[in-house]
This record gives C-alpha cells, sequence and structure tokens, in this order.
C-alpha cells in the first residue's frame, strides 16, 4: 500500500458538544466531542465498507476489515485510495508529539478517519472504533442492527506508560491458547505487558535447552496435583505467544524467580540449591546456571525487561552451607542479606550487560541494582517500601496485593487468596477504581518515576480457565481505566453505567465475567459452578 497523500486538520464541528460518559468507551478517553443528533453509517446492503491505510498501518487495517467481516459486513481495502473510503487509516507524526500511543479518531459526513504517528496508536484507534459499535461486533456471528456512529472528535493518550497483567503459570498451568485468549482481552482493553510468572515451587514452566531437566522434572504436577504429568511452554510456544501479543501491540515480560522460589528447578538440579527451594549463592556453578538460563530466556523473549523476581527470601538453608559461610568471609558479609544482595547485583548486571532491564519485586530495593531496574512494588502495607524505591531513583511498577492482586475475593463472602487481610475490604471493581495510585505527597519528579500500575493473578486456587476468567473480568476494566485516564477524569458511577455494554461484549465473546451487584457486595452473577474449581 502507499501512505495516504492526504492528512486531516482537527477542527470543531458546529453543534460538537463535551461528551456525556454514557458513550460506551472503556478506558474513556482523555477528550471526547459528540455532534448531537448526527450519525454515520458504517457499511450497508448497497454497496462494500472500503478501508485505506497508510502502508505502516496495514497489518491493523487487516485486523479491523476481518472483524467487520466476521460480523457479516462486507469490506473492501483500497490500497491505492483512489477514492474517497469510508475508514482511513492516517499517519500523522504530530500526534504522537506527546506519547507514542496516542491517537484520533474522527467521524463526520466524510467518513472515519483513525490518525497516529505510530502503528500501535492506530492500535487503539481501531479499539476505540470497534467500541463505538454494537457490542456483537466482538461475536462471531452477524450483526443484526445498524452500525451507526455519532459524529464525535476524540483526542486520547494513556496516563501510564506500563498498562500490566501478571499471569502465573507455575502453581497451575495454563497453555498458549488460553494465553492467546488473555492477550486479544487485554488488547481489547489497551493494556500493554503481559507478565507471565514462568517459574516457582510447583513448578517449572519454560522449556530450556541447555537444563532439560527443568521440564522433565521440574514441569511435573501443579498445586492440585503434585504427581500429574509435565506442563509447560516450549520456544516454539513462546515464539509464537510473543508474535501473537506483538501483533496486539503488547509486550511479554518473562519472569524467573530466584533466589527463593526455587522449588521445581531444586528438584531438578538440586546441586545448586541449599536443599530445600533457595539457590545456593554461595556456589559459583549456581551463577553459571544462572547465567545460561537467562542466556536462553534473553534468546527467546525480546522484551526489553527480564523480570528476576528477588522476592521473600525465607525458610532458607544457607547459612548452614560451607559455600556461603565461604563467600561470605571472603566479601567480609556478616549478615545473610548482604550475600542477597550481591546475588541480585550479579543478576541485574547480568541481564544489563545483555542490553535488557532488571526487574524485580520491591524487595531488590534496597540492593543498589541500578538505577535503569524496574522494580515492582507488592506489598500494600509497607508503602515505605515503594517510596524508598522510588527516593532510591528507581522507576516503579504499582501492584500492590491489597487493590490489584486479582486472586483476591471480589466481595466479601467470595472465596479468593487468604495470605493478607485486606484493611479495605474486598479487592473490588469500586475499589479499584477510586484507587489513587501516585500519592498526592509526590513530587513532580517522583510522579515520573511511576511508570504504571499492573495487576496480578497469582493461580493457588485457580485451576480452570472459566475461573480464571471470573476473577478477571470486569476488575480487569477498572484496572485498565485507572491505568489509562488520571484521578480528576475518573467518575465511578458513570464507569459502572458503561460497564453494561461491556458485558454484551464479554458475552459476545463468550467470557465468563462477574457482574457487581448495583449496590452492596455479595455474591452475583454466573459464579457459583465455578467458585470451587
Amino acid at each position: 500500500m502507499k501512505e495516504c497523500c492526504f492528512s486531516i486538520v482537527l477542527f470543531v464541528l458546529p453543534g460538537l458538544v463535551m461528551a456525556s460518559e454514557s458513550l460506551s468507551v472503556l478506558p474513556y478517553p482523555a477528550d471526547i466531542r459528540v455532534e448531537e443528533a448526527a450519525n454515520y453509517l458504517v457499511g450497508g446492503e448497497e454497496r462494500a465498507l472500503s478501508i485505506h491505510a497508510a502502508a505502516r498501518f496495514s497489518s491493523v487495517a487487516d485486523m479491523l476489515a476481518t472483524r467487520l467481516q466476521n460480523s457479516g459486513i462486507r469490506v473492501t481495502l483500497d490500497a491505492d485510495n483512489r477514492h474517497s473510503p469510508d475508514i482511513a487509516l492516517v499517519l500523522d507524526k504530530a500526534v504522537g508529539a506527546n506519547s507514542s500511543e496516542s491517537y484520533r479518531l474522527s467521524v463526520n459526513k466524510e467518513g472515519i478517519r483513525l490518525t497516529a504517528a505510530t502503528p500501535t496508536g492506530i492500535f487503539y484507534a481501531m479499539q476505540t472504533l470497534l467500541q463505538l459499535m454494537p457490542a456483537e461486533i466482538y461475536g462471531q456471528a452477524a450483526v443484526s442492527e445498524p452500525l451507526e456512529i455519532p459524529f464525535l472528535e476524540i483526542e486520547d493518550a494513556p496516563r501510564f506508560e506500563w498498562r500490566g497483567l501478571m499471569v502465573d503459570l507455575s502453581r497451575h498451568f495454563f497453555p498458549k491458547e488460553v494465553l492467546k485468549k488473555v492477550i486479544e482481552r487485554m488488547a481489547m482493553h489497551k493494556l500493554n505487558r503481559l507478565h507471565l510468572h514462568l517459574t516457582d515451587d510447583p513448578g517449572w514452566r519454560l522449556e530450556i535447552d541447555r537444563y532439560p531437566e527443568l521440564t522433565r522434572t521440574g514441569a511435573l504436577g501443579d498445586r492440585s496435583n503434585p504427581d500429574g504429568p509435565a506442563q509447560y511452554l516450549s520456544k516454539n510456544d513462546i515464539r509464537e505467544l510473543v508474535d501473537y501479543a506483538a501483533q496486539h501491540h503488547i509486550e511479554i515480560v518473562p519472569e524467573i524467580d530466584m533466589p527463593g522460589h526455587g522449588g521445581a528447578a531444586a528438584r531438578s538440579y538440586p546441586e545448586y540449591f541449599d536443599g530445600h527451594i533457595t539457590y545456593n549463592i554461595g556456589k559459583q556453578q549456581t551463577y553459571e546456571f544462572v547465567e545460561q538460563v537467562l542466556g536462553e530466556v534473553i534468546e527467546l523473549f525480546p522484551s526489553r525487561y527480564i523480570h528476576f523476581g528477588g522476592d521473600e527470601l525465607r525458610n532458607h538453608n544457607l547459612e548452614s552451607l560451607p559455600e556461603v559461610r565461604k563467600l561470605m568471609k571472603e566479601k567480609g558479609f556478616e549478615h545473610i542479606e548482604e550475600l542477597e544482595g550481591y546475588f541480585d547485583r550479579f543478576v541485574a548486571d547480568f541481564i544489563a550487560g545483555k542490553g535488557r532491564t532488571p526487574m524485580g519485586w520491591d524487595e531488590v530495593a534496597g540492593y543498589d541494582i541500578g538505577n535503569n531496574a524496574v522494580v515492582q512494588w507488592w506489598r500494600g502495607r509497607h508503602p515505605e517500601a515503594r517510596d524508598y524505591a522510588v527516593n532510591k531513583g528507581y522507576r516503579v511498577v504499582i501492584s500492590p496485593a491489597d487493590h490489584v492482586y486479582l486472586d483476591y475475593p471480589q466481595a466479601i463472602g467470595e472465596p479468593g487468596a487468604p495470605w493478607e487481610g485486606n484493611d479495605n475490604g474486598p479487592n473490588s471493581v469500586e475499589l479499584i477504581y477510586q484507587w489513587q495510585i501516585v500519592p498526592r505527597t509526590y513530587s513532580k519528579q517522583q510522579q515520573k518515576q511511576v511508570i504504571g500500575i499492573e495487576a496480578a493473578l497469582w493461580t493457588e486456587f485457580i485451576r480452570s480457565e472459566q475461573y480464571l476468567e471470573y476473577m478477571l473480568f470486569p476488575r480487569l476494566a477498572a484496572v485498565a481505566e485507572v491505568a489509562w485516564v488520571p484521578g480528576q477524569g475518573r467518575n465511578y458511577e458513570a464507569f459502572r453505567q458503561r460497564l453494561e455494554k461491556q458485558y454484551r461484549r464479554y458475552r459476545a465473546m463468550g467470557i465468563n465475567y462477574r457482574i457487581p451487584p448495583a449496590s452492596g457486595d455479595s455474591l452475583a452473577g454466573n459464579a457459583a459452578q465455578y467458585l470451587t474449581h
């Protein structure tokens, strides 16, 4: 395709007014102006709908065409732009001046124009356009009602650059087919980081050529059935997932947890461990093992970020190991925490030396792992850990357990993770939505160091795809909106009303979601059959 030879000049049509939040777009755009009582009819019986895209945006045009065709709409791709298209995907570098994810969406009597500086921006413009159509557009059956879109102008960009979801594959494994659905649904919500927790005590879920026992032995079983068959992602699975995620403008961030949480690897290669679940960080061969494993991970994942965990070093047997005592003496260390810091710096330096950014849970912030690193704050009861990381100059992703751990219950009376009591009550949609993410006391510089938020779905009690969906939706919609929309631009009641159409989209996609009650917090929706799965 050739580049579009025209550009769109943004102007406000007569009669355009600030939109009310009744327009069911989620997350809600930064600025919308809607013309009252004027609509554009998408497609029709007499002719096919035409789409033209700048060459850089051809893949997004193909995705849009496929989605519309699946809903019974005839579509033609106008490669040469010989006629004024119904939908044009326009390249304009000025739109991305402040964010590479910015976009503009314009609907008027001339047609529909999606404008952005990058493929990611145009992809998000497409997501907004689809949400302006009937919810059934997300299904596989033909849409029965007319596709009428109001005349409007949208200017949009996200609040945070990091808008993520972590899925734990160690405790209960979910294959690539399920993860692809997660990717599609993240993209629908304009989320852009999928963090895969690939290793922990119950299972090692990633193929490593140099150490085949990691999957032959370490991938056996799960938290429910330790004697079950091996379950893991092959390298071909990962390549397929990485490519699929990239098509949906999502970056997959791998996590190999160390030096604790190593039980599955310890069953496979006990010579590198403390006799329990912790890496023997006093043994030179352990460092070689780490280098080899992370080297393969880095080759496999193109992500800018490699997560190495670094959390909860506890119940270990390190002080009793002669290699540990020897190394501590050589380094002049008096406390095991000093050796832990030595190991974390080694891992962070190795990752950085490969041209990637090291990332760890908030415990690593105290070990001077380099200001290039990203720290993920999870201990909601310890805001001082977040503040410490920010004050040390780290970039921080906000993931407090008492707000965005989605294995926690959504309402009183529902099951969920019991690890920490939540002083705020269950991790409900409303709690997430009303959340003040960045402390008001932070300076402008401190605010800049908070690069985003990430919800976490640990899977101790999540064994089925249906229950996984129930715990994700619609809470993931609330996560998406608070990651995209600044706090002063949010209104919970308006959001709750917009969720009504989101539920219709979920139904069209076959998602098992929880319907929060209109008032109060009690068991609701279609959950009962999945709560014990």
